[in-house]
């Protein structure tokens, strides 16, 4: 009864139709933004761009034959074989563009011939990487399902797409409009005694609080994405490449708080398991930001208040993450997985070109936001009853 009141009284507050339109609006915005200027590259742009890549690639190769520092060097040498690998590919779109199927093949074709060549020269990181894309590449060509994500914008993509910081944004925002003033609210308006007076226990009244800004931003951020997803996929007819694989896999071992890819026997997600995957830890997500809004606005009686608080502790995350990946302490690397917002990044098994930037496995992460969740909880309860007493 508790809890229906408190989702009913969310529902029917000014703040609720404000997010909803925001959710909506900037979910609309960004498809028209990614079909138009992200996905749908004209043949001019990407010539611009592989001859601005390569002009970089010149570059590092000279300042590579001036540097002494080995480690120097090696990212260097790093940048530019991450730079090479995209050009090759940008090359492969321009000349197999109007056939997906010659694309794969070609690309399939390149990649086992680069994984070979890291196979020689004992290079692990540039072998990781090539082999499971050939890996994958050749698990699609097999089943003749020549789909790569992100050549159209579809179902599939603007799901997965959530994952860099899109679905994080969200979360934060709508939590500011929804969680802010859930508690703070109550002794603004004078109706806090009348909550206590109440035959529950004041966990209760957090607690329902709590799961009612849970399911409130998961109905708002995840229903919102699955009909966009199922617009998507209709208009695009891509719901039957379901079973297409990405670059995700599920297999890895995890060497401090660094993870590494099996190579044998390694096990491929395919675009359904990627995209459950996705909406898992954006729950695990909205858990962990919702605890941390209840958590402020027990703190303080200004949701104002609650809401600066909140924002400051998102941006001094954000300023020590970037001072982690350049510093690499050890105990600073636990800041990444605190309300991540390159989802797939740190919380699935990507493989983007810096696999040393994935600092642990998805149980590590999920298990952390999760504690977290349970310490902002508890405090917010302590708080409240201590609130009582003064």
């Amino acid at each position: 009864m508790l809890l229906y009141t408190e989702i009913l009284k969310i529902l029917k507050s000014k703040k609720f139709f404000i997010a909803l339109i925001i959710t909506i609006g900037f979910n609309l915005f960004y498809c028209w933004f990614a079909s138009n200027y992200v996905f749908n590259k004209s043949v001019k742009y990407s010539q611009q761009y592989i001859s601005d890549t390569e002009k970089k690639i010149k570059e590092l190769e000279q300042k590579l034959k001036k540097e002494k520092d080995d480690k120097i060097r090696r990212m260097y040498q790093e940048q530019i074989d991450e730079l090479s690998r995209i050009v090759q590919e940008e090359k492969l779109k321009l000349q197999y563009g109007s056939n997906p199927a010659k694309e794969m093949e070609e690309k399939a074709k390149y990649y086992k011939s680069m994984y070979k060549n890291a196979e020689k020269t004992g290079n692990y990181k540039e072998l990781e990487i090539y082999k499971i894309n050939y890996k994958i590449l050749s698990e699609n060509i097999k089943m003749k399902k020549y789909y790569s994500d992100g050549n159209q914008f579809d179902g599939w993509t603007y799901l997965n797409s959530q994952s860099y910081g899109i679905a994080f944004f969200i979360i934060v925002i709508l939590a500011l409009l929804i969680g802010s003033g859930i508690v703070s609210d109550e002794y603004k308006e004078g109706t806090a005694k009348l909550l206590k007076t109440l035959p529950v226990k004041r966990s209760n009244i957090i607690l329902n609080k709590f799961i009612a800004t849970v399911l409130t931003i998961s109905a708002l951020v995840i229903g919102i994405q699955i009909i966009f997803f199922i617009v998507l996929s209709i208009i695009t007819n891509s719901l039957k490449y379901y079973d297409v694989y990405c670059n995700w896999i599920s297999k890895y071992k995890v060497i401090g708080f660094k993870v590494y890819p099996v190579l044998d026997n390694v096990r491929l997600l395919n675009l359904l398991e990627c995209s459950l995957l996705q909406l898992l830890i954006e729950i695990i997500i909205i858990l962990a930001i919702s605890g941390a809004i209840i958590f402020f606005s027990t703190i303080f009686e200004n949701g104002a208040f609650a809401s600066i608080s909140f924002f400051a502790i998102i941006i001094a995350i954000s300023i020590f993450r970037q001072k982690m990946l350049i510093l690499k302490t050890p105990i600073l690397k636990l800041l990444s997985l605190i309300f991540p917002w390159e989802l797939a990044t740190v919380y699935t098994n990507s493989l983007p070109g810096e696999i040393e930037w994935i600092y642990a496995s998805s149980y590590i992460v999920i298990g952390v936001n999760l504690l977290l969740t349970v310490i902002f909880v508890l405090s917010s309860i302590k708080i409240f009853k201590y609130k009582e007493k003064v």
